[in-house]
């Protein structure tokens, strides 16, 4: 499969967010969250043939639960189900990763859904603290990396 992967903009992923993991919510318009025009925020997407098929946002959050004081939290990552298990999910975390450490970020976090822990693991992030809920899309684990 012949993808590439960069940086997009915040109108490229609504519809994979929408797609994967809002479909709850009206419509792709409803699919943002506030930091996706931060200045800090960043999106990088895997795209085949113009389509988007995997789609990540990378956003300036220090959680307190870590000591480290340079912190990028990942949020709203999904792969197409058309291309799971095609190492898109992971193409993307190690471009993530390698931006990150240009950016001499040193922690990398997220609230990854409990289906996803096993994915994450398997790419060397580790699980801090319990299972807890979020609403309306399910249990969810706190998971890092440093970077």
């Amino acid at each position: 499969m012949d993808y590439r992967i960069g940086q997009v903009n915040t109108d490229a992923i609504k519809a994979l967010r929408y797609e994967v993991l809002w479909p709850h919510l009206e419509n792709e318009a409803a699919c943002t969250i506030q930091p996706d025009n931060e200045i800090t925020t960043f999106h990088i997407a895997a795209i085949l043939q113009e389509n988007v098929i995997g789609v990540s946002t990378l956003i300036v959050d220090v959680n307190e639960k870590f000591k480290t004081k340079n912190q990028y939290r990942l949020r709203a990552m999904a792969t197409s189900p058309k291309v799971r298990g095609a190492g898109v999910g992971a193409a993307l975390i190690n471009e993530i990763k390698s931006e990150l450490k240009r950016k001499k970020v040193e922690l990398l976090w997220c609230d990854a859904r409990l289906t996803a822990t096993g994915f994450y693991e398997k790419l060397g992030f580790k699980v801090k603290g319990k299972v807890y809920e979020v609403p309306n899309i399910g249990p969810h684990k706190l998971m890092f990396i440093e970077l």
